[in-house]
């Protein structure tokens, strides 16, 4: 399985209708493109979490949202794993973590995009160790 570290941006939102639709407006506007995306509700705001490109664009968008009285914004180092053509090929991947001890703390998939596979986007308690393993080195 191919695996890379990439970068991450995670920003809570208001929970109100608009506010996702805005930040996504504002990602084009800046020539970002989204390559990876999840929202989930948790303690009465909306946490986004997003991979794109280029890097600084997705940064600078980010971080103006707090202008707007969004926040905070976090950075994280995560790894996205090439699922193939197979998406449910990550199940092998994740009993080895598991068998090894390396806690997945979030997960979520990625849709295959212009010649790229879908991928896996997971953050880990030892990127190192994780890498290792789904390249199958360990």
């Amino acid at each position: 399985m191919e695996v890379a570290r990439v970068k991450e941006f995670s920003v809570y939102l208001t929970d109100r209708p608009g506010e996702l639709a805005g930040v996504l407006e504002a990602l084009a506007a800046a020539g970002a493109v989204v390559t990876a995306l999840s929202v989930v509700e948790q303690n009465g705001k909306g946490l986004v979490r997003l991979l794109g490109e280029p890097e600084a664009a997705v940064r600078k968008v980010v971080e103006s949202v707090t202008d707007i009285g969004a926040g905070p914004v976090a950075e994280a180092e995560v790894l996205a794993v090439g699922l193939g053509e197979n998406p449910a090929s990550f199940r092998g991947a994740a009993v080895k973590l598991a068998a090894a001890g390396v806690n997945v703390r979030y997960a979520y998939q990625s849709p295959s995009q212009n010649g790229t596979p879908a991928r896996c986007i997971l953050r880990v308690d030892d990127a190192d160790k994780a890498e290792a393993i789904i390249r199958g080195v360990v």
